[in-house]
């Protein structure tokens, strides 16, 4: 009896069933381990020992640093580094884990980033403390109010709490003003101007008379804020300490910087403390560390690296809030013909003098319109603790060292706190606000001191450029500046001024 030999046919499915017989149980095994792993997840959730989900993709990802890559990468285009909070939290969720620059980063967002405010923000949790990327303590100083340890931070705190004080405000508020006023009528102010140049310089001349005292010298004082530029522009770079990087041209800026604050207090101390006129904070804290005690007395380094954080803080974040008000206004010309029906009428009520902060305080609308920029604007994107030991936080499972961020942008975007929080509207300040719904100066015992001096630039800036000048914008271009440690135009805000009146500057 013969037997008929396989076809090519037979012989493959009977191969194709041999492999699947043998990977069955492979399947199985596979995909009861998923289902396992996926229950025992959710039994870790339930029971708060579950870590945030990650964007981290395995340890070889992270080890090699992808993640960070690709935040650089997304700070390096005119999306900003923004872009990637958001791409992850549309995977992950509004709590997620990545790593940054060799440190696990936790974001919290909206919902979760108002009920974590509470705890981490608002007060003093004895197992959280403030922390920024290393690259910031680099540049900035390990002394800066940004950097240092609770009870050294409560200490410097009470250093410079002076500067912030009715009286300097004041004076501050009188300064800022005359330098604006001698900006618009220098310049002219007719056709095209950048927003952003010009908020810089005003507020980089006014920080700095505040500070170190009027700087003679144009040329010191430009490039005191060129090198200013560089360590803001270094803040969120690759710490890469090799000529040509940008972190490295940050560290060199840092070092003239403190070579040129040094020499100005070698000069002082020279010339007698004591016997030396001038009232800038500088020169205050100086003479009060010649007093104090040892153990009170601040060092010179305290000094420089608290010089440098209030210059940048003073600065920076205040003229790019500027610039975005001054464009969130460009695109609402109706909303800009109100505020300006407004501060017109204010302003013949006090006959057109310089303005003072009693001026200041009766600018609801414009106060408002401050507001409204800044949530927009969102200068901080977020608030960054790290963890000291162990602990839970939004039901997850948070190790030692890792760093939460309170994330403030998802806050000021959620629709569930601010009808249509994409558009423009100061009114929306009418209302009460709810807690920890509004974290443009952060909250607590480490919110911005400098706050009210921001405020103060903003609206004298405002009053000024709105009673005197129609604008619109040159250029609807909304990329971002690449690098930037602050969210900017890339443009610098250019637009179109047409003069209100050509005989009187109010």
């Amino acid at each position: 009896m013969s037997t008929s030999t396989p076809t090519t046919a037979e012989l493959a499915w009977r191969f194709a069933a041999a492999h699947v017989l043998l990977l069955l149980p492979v399947v199985v095994g596979g995909i009861a381990y998923l289902l396992l792993r996926a229950l025992r997840a959710s039994q870790l959730r339930q029971e708060g020992n579950s870590p945030p989900p990650g964007g981290i993709g395995g340890w070889c990802r992270g080890a090699v640093g992808a993640e960070t890559l690709s935040f650089l990468a997304d700070n390096s285009s005119g999306r900003g580094f923004y872009h990637f909070v958001q791409a992850r939290a549309l995977r992950y969720g509004a709590c997620f884990r990545t790593v940054l620059f060799g440190r696990t980063h936790v974001f919290l967002l909206s919902s979760r980033a108002r009920a974590a405010a509470a705890s981490l923000l608002a007060a003093d949790p004895p197992h959280f403390a403030k922390r920024y990327v290393r690259t910031v303590a680099d540049l900035l100083g390990e002394h800066s109010l940004l950097c240092t340890s609770h009870g050294a931070h409560r200490r410097m705190r009470r250093a410079v709490a002076g500067l912030f004080a009715a009286a300097p405000t004041a004076a501050f508020a009188a300064a800022f003003d005359r330098l604006i006023a001698a900006r618009l009528l220098a310049d002219g102010c007719t056709g095209r101007a950048v927003v952003l140049d010009a908020a810089l310089d005003v507020t980089f001349t006014a920080i700095c008379e505040m500070l170190i005292g009027p700087q003679e010298d144009a040329h010191k004082l430009g490039q005191l804020q060129a090198d200013v530029m560089d360590v803001t522009q270094a803040m969120l770079a690759l710490p890469i300490r090799l000529p040509g990087t940008r972190f490295y041209r940050g560290l060199q800026a840092r070092k003239r910087i403190m070579d040129v604050l040094r020499q100005e207090i070698f000069v002082r101390r020279e010339n007698g403390l004591k016997l030396d006129r001038r009232d800038d904070f500088l020169q205050t804290l100086l003479l009060k560390s010649h007093m104090d005690s040892p153990e009170e007395a601040l060092t010179d380094e305290q000094i420089l690296d608290n010089i440098l954080t209030l210059i940048i803080a003073g600065q920076v974040t205040t003229a790019t809030a500027i610039t975005w008000m001054v464009k969130y206004l460009g695109d609402n010309t109706d909303l800009q013909e109100k505020l300006r029906s407004v501060q017109l009428d204010l302003a013949s009520k006090h006959n057109d003098a310089p303005l003072t902060l009693q001026h200041l305080n009766t600018m609801d609308y414009a106060y408002k319109t401050v507001k409204e920029s800044l949530r927009m604007a969102t200068i901080v994107s977020w608030f960054p603790r790290v963890a000291l030991k162990d602990c839970q936080v939004a039901g997850f499972h948070i190790k030692k060292d890792w760093i939460v961020n309170v994330d403030a942008r998802s806050i000021h975007y959620d629709p569930a706190i601010y009808d249509n929080p994409t558009v423009f509207d100061p009114s929306r300040f009418n209302d009460d606000m709810k807690p920890y719904s509004f974290l443009v100066f952060g909250a607590g015992s480490r919110t911005c001191l400098g706050m009210n001096l921001a405020k103060i630039m903003m609206l004298i800036f405002l009053h000024r450029l709105v009673t005197n000048f129609r604008w619109e914008m040159a250029d609807h271009d909304t990329s971002l500046e690449k690098w930037a440690m602050f969210p900017r135009l890339k443009n610098g805000c250019p637009i179109q001024l047409t003069p209100i009146r050509k005989d009187k500057m109010h």
